[in-house]
């Protein structure tokens, strides 16, 4: 702690604070039960994705303790020297074991009780930045920052695969449990129209300033037409995301990695782990061919590498590939430090898998969902996040699956002034060739 932290404390604020350490100190203490071998191995999994983002044994056993609670602060030394082949031979600094072991239990339950002083101290002011964003107001009200009400609105989203990401997001503020969403035009298709005095819901669009939509509650049957029941619209919408539940397209899983170059994203799946391990992502500089359209490539350095485990199923890789690119997109990491956020490790992986849980389900693939959500609210509470960040990243996403995406229109491109001048200046050099050979061409014509 620094000194002059607590300036920005009345005296009447700083007991509450006491007080309010003082009580998740207690329940944290009151709330430790022994561990399973289940417990332990979901601990392996998490110890897994999050050792090449830690710096640190200390960071390491505090994320270890915020995820898993007091509990798993006895195993942190041997997980983390389990670790240590695996680290190293990715070429990940980590302390050697003899080192950690002269770290005691009550030292590293001391830098718990340490962080979370610092975490409560400094809640209020995180609060503050993300009320300075008007997306995030719904979420910082108590009821939606309980897990069930965050699942219903991730359900919500998930199920609107039509809708972007964010639009979904609208409609369920607006209308909380619609059923199908159409603009009047849409539904004209299906023989029904907006009832009179039908509720409007706002959504945006690109290029333009909003538009309307309708829930099928507020439209009706037009006369003379054969006009579409809710049963018949669910088996139209739902046909095309059953044909691939439970396993993705490997179109889609193609064209992902397809266009990670163009983000700046190294790809490698040679890595040999465990089943547990999924994969993390990591500042690297690797040369790289990045497309500037269908025929030329310009060579450059890759920003970041995302590693995946070679056991990984497809669908699994793409989970995989989806949560890493959710950190890069939710500004975990940036192609400009100024931008990155600073969070804490629980906050970053909430984020991340929830980018990754929505894509998926987006696309018809399986979540376990409850257990998922359950991981990072055990007291019913999700740490705060910024619902614009992941839903920016899932649309993103989203983008990356549809067409081929060359250099100029990612954003590397965008958030890169080095890349961007390397792009444009292969593309003023590519022009200049192809005018060079134009000429040629006319002046062996004219003779």
């Amino acid at each position: 702690m620094k000194e002059n932290d607590f300036c920005i404390l009345s005296e009447q604020q700083y007991r509450e604070f006491e007080l309010e350490v003082a009580n998740r100190l207690s329940e944290l203490e009151a709330n430790i039960k022994p561990l399973s071998e289940k417990d332990l191995n979901d601990a392996r999994g998490y110890a897994l994705c999050i050792i090449f983002e830690t710096k640190s044994f200390r960071e390491f056993a505090i994320a270890m303790m915020d995820y898993l609670g007091l509990a798993i602060c006895p195993h942190c030394k041997a997980i983390y020297k389990e670790l240590y082949q695996v680290a190293f031979t990715q070429k990940h600094n980590m302390l050697s074991p003899e080192i950690v072991d002269g770290v005691s239990e009550s030292e590293m339950k001391d830098w718990f009780c340490q962080f979370v002083y610092d975490e409560i101290l400094h809640q209020h002011e995180k609060e503050k930045l993300f009320k300075e964003n008007i997306d995030e107001l719904q979420f910082l009200v108590k009821e939606h920052r309980q897990s069930r009400e965050f699942q219903k609105m991730l359900d919500f989203v998930g199920r609107f695969h039509y809708l972007a990401p964010y639009n979904a997001m609208l409609v369920e503020m607006q209308k909380p449990g619609a059923t199908f969403v159409f603009s009047g035009r849409k539904w004209k298709k299906y023989g029904r129209r907006p009832k009179p005095n039908a509720q409007q819901l706002i959504t945006l669009v690109n290029f333009g300033p909003v538009q309307c939509l309708f829930d099928f509650s507020d439209t009706e049957p037009i006369p003379g037409e054969m006009a579409k029941e809710e049963t018949e619209l669910m088996e139209m919408w739902d046909s095309g995301l059953k044909g691939i539940q439970g396993s993705i397209d490997e179109r889609d899983l193609n064209t992902l990695i397809q266009n990670l170059p163009s983000y700046g994203v190294y790809l490698d799946d040679s890595f040999l782990a465990s089943n547990t391990y999924g994969g993390y992502i990591k500042p690297y500089l690797k040369e790289m061919k990045v497309p500037l359209n269908k025929t030329d490539v310009v060579t450059t350095q890759a920003r970041f590498l995302i590693s995946v485990n070679h056991k990984q199923t497809k669908t699994e890789k793409f989970h995989t590939i989806c949560h890493e690119l959710g950190h890069l997109f939710c500004n975990h990491l940036s192609y400009d430090v100024r931008k990155m956020r600073t969070l804490t490790l629980k906050e970053r992986e909430f984020e991340a898998e929830t980018v990754a849980w929505l894509v998926c389900k987006r696309r018809g693939l399986m979540n376990p969902s409850e257990e998922y959500l359950a991981t990072y609210s055990p007291h019913g509470e999700i740490p705060i996040c910024s619902t614009e960040f992941i839903l920016k990243a899932v649309t993103e996403i989203e983008k990356m699956l549809k067409d081929p995406i060359y250099a100029s229109k990612s954003l590397w491109y965008r958030d890169d002034k080095i890349f961007k001048a390397i792009v444009e200046d292969a593309t003023k050099k590519l022009q200049k060739m192809k005018k060079k050979k134009e000429e040629k061409l006319f002046h062996e014509e004219q003779f």
